[in-house]
């Protein structure tokens, strides 16, 4: 489609210095002197293959309603597979593997139940999986995409197979609509935003959408959530049809070679089912579990 939580691990501090030098006092020995202050360990940054990543237990405030999520593999109607990544999968067939590894996650919680939109080798109208989500009470309807961003450049990913890359624009994005009244409007942001927060307390990179002007709003105080500005009769169906809180989430950029990686990586998976769990307990509950802090680079973690 187009396009834990760290502090720093400071050393003690260096004993203070007087303001003027005492006369005949000792010279210091070289084991006696004040050691150099420790500078803050960086962490690589996603989505390098060492960056860190975090899982956290859910957490379910009392009383919380085992809820439906509708879960949607993007594309894989017809001729729309949606884009080609940088080693040349289809962007339907890469969804259909996360969203079946997503559903068992998610159902494996015991707070969840999970029905896809299509599997393997079935075809599924998009209206069709709207009008299912509906019928069948869905609390939630989430459909997984991934991005194909910027101006890439053809490139061999194995002998005598060329695909596109762009290796620029990292990151995950939640698209929700405003094309509604409220409260459907309400608990649709609510949800993106619940997602959104989660995801990036995991680890993961929130897209700054530099490719999405025009075609989606980003909201400013919640990283990687944007409200979709498409002109009207362009908007995205799945988006603003659910009569059920609906959001889209652009898992990561398909041309980059790097992110592309991860998402074949079971702690990537692992990962990103722990933060959707969580974000969908705290888009869809009237008690929502303390907002986790967004993951930071740069420094060192301590759990």
């Amino acid at each position: 489609m187009l396009a834990g939580c760290a502090e720093p691990a400071n050393a003690q501090p260096a004993p203070a210095v007087p303001s003027s030098p005492v006369e005949d006092a000792p010279a210091a020995s070289a084991s006696q002197e004040t050691p150099p202050r420790a500078e803050p360990a960086t962490l690589p940054a996603w989505p390098a293959a060492t960056a860190p990543l975090t899982a956290q237990p859910l957490q379910v405030p009392k009383g919380y309603r085992k809820k439906r999520i509708y879960l949607d593999a993007g594309h894989g109607y017809r001729a729309n597979t949606g884009n080609t990544s940088v080693t040349c999968e289809t962007e339907a067939d890469n969804m259909l593997r996360v969203a079946e590894d997503l559903a068992r996650r998610l159902e494996a919680t015991g707070h969840f139940k999970v029905r896809l939109s299509r599997r393997a080798g079935k075809e599924v109208h998009y209206r069709t999986r709207v009008s299912e989500a509906e019928s069948w009470n869905a609390d939630a309807f989430v459909s997984l995409h991934s991005d194909s961003r910027g101006e890439a450049a053809w490139w061999e990913a194995a002998p005598g197979q060329k695909c596109l890359r762009q290796d620029t624009t990292p990151g995950y994005s939640v698209l929700w609509s405003d094309e509604t009244a409220d409260p459907l409007k309400t608990r649709r942001v609510t949800l993106a935003r619940g997602l959104a927060q989660r995801i990036g307390a995991a680890g993961f990179l929130p897209y700054d959408g530099v490719d999405y002007v025009g075609l989606y709003e980003g909201d400013p105080e919640h990283p990687g959530v944007f409200v979709d500005r498409h002109e009207p009769g362009l908007r995205i169906m799945m988006l603003r049809r659910p009569r059920v809180p609906s959001v889209i989430i652009e898992t990561h950029h398909a041309l980059d070679f790097e992110e592309a990686a991860r998402w074949k990586e079971l702690r990537t998976l692992e990962a990103f089912a722990a933060a959707v769990a969580q974000g969908l307990v705290d888009g869809l509950s009237d008690s929502p579990s303390p907002a986790a802090p967004m993951a930071t680079t740069g420094v060192a973690a301590q759990k």
